[in-house]
C-alpha cells in the first residue's frame, strides 16, 4: 500500500467554510485538552466501526475528513487499518487526537492535519471516511467530490437522513438548534438531500447496497464501494 509515488488529489473548486465550525468544535474539545482521559466515540461512529469489520483482513489505508478528536481513525488502526491520516478545522480537535494515538500506541502510522477537508490537497488513499462532517458544510457536493476524488475502494458516510420521518424530524430539530446555535455565535448544521450524494458517488462508481446502509436513531449509516 505504498502510496509514496502516487500523486495528491485535490479539488479545484474553492469551498467556502464557517469559520464558526473551528470554533464550535475547539471549545468543545478543550474540556479533554488538560486531562488524560479522551471523548467517547459518538453511538453513530460506533455503529459505522462495526460495519468495517473488514479492516482486520483489507489492511486499507483510511482517510477521515472531519476527523474530529480520532476516536474513529485510531479504532480503525487498532483493529487493523495499515495507516490513517485525519484531517479537521479544530485544532484543538487535532491536539486531543494526536494525543490519543500516542496513547493507543499507533502515532507512528497516523498523521492528523489541520485544514478544510474539502479542498486541502491530500494522497489517495483506499477508504475514506466522512462521520458526522458533512452536515457541517453548506456545500455537500463539495465535501463528497473531495471524497470521491481521493477514495480508492471505499467511502463510507454518517448523514443525518433526509428521507421519510426521519428527515422531517431532522429538519425541525436541526432548524431549531441553528437558530438557537445562531443566537449564541455558533455554526449551522445541515440536513443535505442524501438522494443527491447518492447520486454524486453512484456517477464516481461507488454504489451501496441494501445491506451496506442502516440507520442509528435519525442517522444513516452507509458504505459505497467502487
Amino acid at each position: 500500500m505504498d502510496e509514496q509515488s502516487e500523486p495528491s488529489c485535490c479539488t479545484p473548486v474553492e469551498v467556502r467554510v464557517d469559520p464558526r465550525i473551528a470554533r464550535r468544535f475547539d471549545l468543545r474539545a478543550s474540556a479533554w485538552s488538560a486531562t488524560t482521559d479522551f471523548p467517547p466515540m459518538a453511538d453513530v461512529s460506533a455503529v459505522l466501526l462495526a460495519r468495517l469489520i473488514d479492516v482486520a483482513t483489507r489492511h486499507p489505508s483510511v482517510l477521515e475528513l472531519g476527523c474530529g478528536t480520532g476516536a474513529l481513525s485510531i479504532a480503525l488502526l487498532e483493529r487493523g487499518a495499515d495507516r490513517a491520516t485525519g484531517l479537521d478545522l479544530s485544532q484543538t480537535s487535532l491536539q486531543v487526537a494526536r494525543r490519543r494515538a500516542a496513547a493507543a500506541g499507533v502515532d507512528q502510522r497516523v498523521t492528523f492535519i489541520g485544514g478544510n477537508a474539502a479542498t486541502a490537497p491530500v494522497e489517495p488513499h483506499d477508504w475514506v471516511i466522512l462521520d458526522r462532517s458533512i452536515c457541517c458544510f453548506s456545500d455537500a457536493e463539495g465535501l463528497v467530490g473531495a471524497a470521491i476524488a481521493a477514495a480508492r475502494e471505499r467511502v463510507a458516510i454518517t448523514i443525518p437522513e433526509s428521507r421519510g420521518w426521519r428527515g422531517m424530524f431532522n429538519r425541525v430539530r436541526l432548524g431549531v438548534k441553528t437558530v438557537w446555535d445562531e443566537l449564541r455565535g455558533g455554526c449551522r448544521s445541515y440536513v443535505h438531500r442524501v438522494d443527491r450524494i447518492e447520486a454524486q458517488l453512484a456517477r464516481a462508481g461507488f454504489q451501496a447496497s441494501a445491506t451496506e446502509r442502516t440507520h442509528h436513531g435519525r442517522w444513516l449509516i452507509a458504505v459505497y464501494q467502487r
